[in-house]
């Protein structure tokens, strides 16, 4: 089967979590598949190199220059009018509209799989072949209407929102199947989705065999850790909150805690968060794997956003036990206290801060059973398994279903 697959993001080298679920998904998909790359990329990214890097495991590769949304713009503008969300008619390519057509009609393209919404649009220039639009996610738009603090700003989220769902539910009546991360993502999905529509929850993964506990490396029992970039807003509420709420009471108790934010923080302004006592902003790693398994925990104080955390499971890959909200670990199959420590209010975090900073056997235990969990159920090669299952489901042609590895 040949698949073409539209990305919104250039998905090597991955360094946030959409690329990296894309990366491993198309290196598990090229296995089994003859695939065809159309990828958006930034000013700087899509080098020589990293085309070389994605065509030795795709069978052809093509980029378009990434558009970026201007809401100020007479075309975004304009997007008031469209049945599109604004956004989507700003971001809508016509060289990619041009490259989507060329391809279906020069190769022999059975299945399209587009990632993330800014690609569903390119989904309706050929409706005679099959498609899936993967990691959809509605949450965002949901806690927008919620968490609007005046009536104008409630409107405008509504309105976005209701744009959206209908262009979706229309996706959705023409038979496009969706992946969603979670059974949350799900739910909301199906509050406006026609019968029998096919949303299926595919959840993120980790590479188990690239991400290992490191016996030699020492744990230093006075630094957390969270590995997530601020410039994703659900993020920079999270850190904001464990800075202010939660570290004042960890610290309180054992002054020599310390807490780093790895990632880039961009044009987000942190002094306020740097200036207080125990904080790092190291920036952006080229690799967080050693910084993670050298910390006492990661900590996830999420208090909004949809989908699960790569964050989560990649510290449990590494061996470093996880504390999180219950929204953090949205997603997962985890227990509280036997591969994760669930904490909602501040006082609860810090107690179970200073609970695994005191315990080894819990830390052990904590450490040993969730990376036992991302093993039998994480690995991308599972997860790669189940979008498999999904094109072979829907494809309504006659390939042969692969045994689970």
């Amino acid at each position: 089967m040949h698949i073409l697959f539209i990305s919104w993001w250039w998905p090597y080298p991955a360094n946030n979590g959409s690329k990296i679920r894309i990366y491993n998904l198309l290196q598990h998909l090229s296995r089994e598949f003859q695939i065809t790359l159309l990828s958006f990329a930034d000013t700087g990214e899509a080098t020589s190199e990293q085309l070389a890097h994605m065509r030795s495991f795709c069978n052809h590769v093509e980029v378009v220059a990434k558009p970026i949304y201007k809401p100020g713009t007479l075309k975004a503008t304009l997007g008031y009018f469209s049945r599109w969300p604004r956004s989507l008619v700003d971001v809508y390519s016509e060289q990619m509209e041009s490259l989507v057509k060329q391809v279906c009609a020069d190769d022999d393209i059975q299945m399209i799989v587009a990632s993330q919404l800014q690609t569903m649009r390119y989904l309706e220039l050929v409706p005679h072949i099959s498609g899936v639009l993967e990691e959809i996610e509605i949450t965002y738009f949901l806690d927008r209407v919620q968490e609007a603090t005046s009536r104008a700003s409630q409107l405008r989220a509504q309105m976005t929102l209701s744009k959206f769902e209908n262009s979706l539910r229309q996706s959705l009546e023409r038979g496009i199947a969706f992946t969603v991360v979670s059974e949350d993502e799900q739910h909301n999905m199906q509050r406006f989705a026609p019968a029998g529509a096919d949303i299926r929850v595919i959840p993120n993964g980790v590479d188990t065999l690239a991400n290992r506990p490191d016996a030699a490396i020492a744990v230093d029992l006075h630094r957390l850790i969270y590995s997530g970039a601020v410039t994703f807003q659900p993020n920079y509420e999270a850190v904001r909150y464990f800075i202010t709420e939660v570290l004042p009471l960890v610290r309180a108790n054992n002054p020599q805690m310390q807490f780093h934010v790895t990632g880039g923080t961009g044009k987000v302004d942190v002094s306020d968060l740097a200036a207080q006592a125990g904080v790092t902003f190291t920036g952006y790693l080229p690799s967080v794997a050693d910084a993670v398994r050298s910390s006492l925990a990661m900590v996830v104080a999420l208090q909004a956003g949809g989908g699960t955390r790569l964050k989560i499971l990649e510290a449990m890959a590494l061996g470093t036990p996880v504390i999180s909200t219950r929204k953090g670990a949205e997603g997962l199959d985890v227990h509280d206290g036997h591969d994760i420590l669930i904490a909602d209010s501040p006082q609860e975090m810090a107690n179970a801060i200073q609970r695994l900073s005191t315990d080894a056997v819990l830390h052990a235990h904590l450490a040993a059973n969730a990376r036992q969990l991302v093993e039998e159920h994480y690995d991308w090669g599972i997860i790669a398994q189940q979008l498999y299952t999904l094109i072979h489901d829907i494809s309504h042609l006659d390939i042969p279903l692969k045994e689970k590895r």
